[in-house]
């Protein structure tokens, strides 16, 4: 067998062991995964990642896709994490201010580390998306990312969310799917229990998040009963962006 074709065979095997381990691995209903990343070391590599290059990139386009259009927008992060986003965001000339949240209060202590450290004003506190402590029509722009597959209460948070939005206000939440390919499902599961740092495996991810995880459908249906009638969703195997505005009032 020549070299090429050995590593086309090994690559298909590869592929195929990995679609099997995905098969194995699917959560045809979802199995809920609080967040373990409230434990000091695991939030600190939660921390480290959210720095690399690419991802300041990705939330740099995001933060200036949420605000487009907007003037002194006014900005809520639900599950902030770290706060990385909510810096991105502060940063921009559009924003007038940016509070982000978060359960975690390891989470919350880091964010405000960060965003002293790159000289940003910022307000970050610990709180339930399911009780949020402002006024009606608070924000002009509400943002989640990688954060709704851990909401213990997602309708009422989605409805809280619809309470302290202005008329005209956006929401943009961004979440993983739980009906990705195999051959990723696969992936993930072997990254969990091989390759991610030992402080982020024992929490279970990556793997928790994607079975945690919601279906377009499912996302459709939520918003739906939560009194968003007509949210926009945007998928691609991995993960989707879901859009809604509160209208005028």
């Amino acid at each position: 067998m020549s070299g090429s074709k050995w590593w086309k065979w090994a690559l298909l095997g590869a592929v195929g062991a990995l679609y099997w381990i995905g098969r194995q691995q699917r959560a045809h209903e979802r199995i809920p995964a609080m967040s373990g990343i409230e434990e000091p070391e695991a939030a600190r590599m939660y921390n480290r990642v959210t720095r690399l290059p690419h991802l300041r990139y990705l939330q740099r386009y995001f933060a200036k896709y949420a605000t487009r259009g907007r003037l002194n927008a006014r900005v809520l992060d639900v599950g902030c994490g770290s706060g990385q986003l909510a810096i991105a965001l502060a940063r921009r000339p559009e924003v007038q201010e940016v509070t982000g949240i978060d359960l975690a209060d390891t989470q919350i202590h880091l964010a405000r580390e960060n965003a002293e450290r790159m000289g940003v004003n910022a307000n970050f506190l610990v709180a339930d998306a399911a009780e949020l402590p402002f006024s009606d029509t608070a924000f002009d722009v509400v943002i989640s990312t990688l954060s709704l597959h851990h909401w213990e209460h997602p309708e009422n948070a989605l409805r809280e969310i619809h309470r302290v939005l202005a008329p005209g206000g956006s929401l943009l939440l961004l979440d993983l799917r739980r009906d990705v390919p195999s051959v990723f499902l696969g992936a993930m599961t072997v990254a969990t229990r091989y390759v991610v740092p030992e402080q982020i495996r024992d929490t279970g991810e990556p793997l928790a998040s994607f079975q945690a995880a919601y279906k377009p459908w499912e996302i459709a249906l939520l918003f739906c009963k939560a009194g968003w009638p007509d949210p926009r969703i945007t998928t691609v195997p991995i993960w989707m962006l879901v859009e809604a505005d509160k209208g005028l009032e």
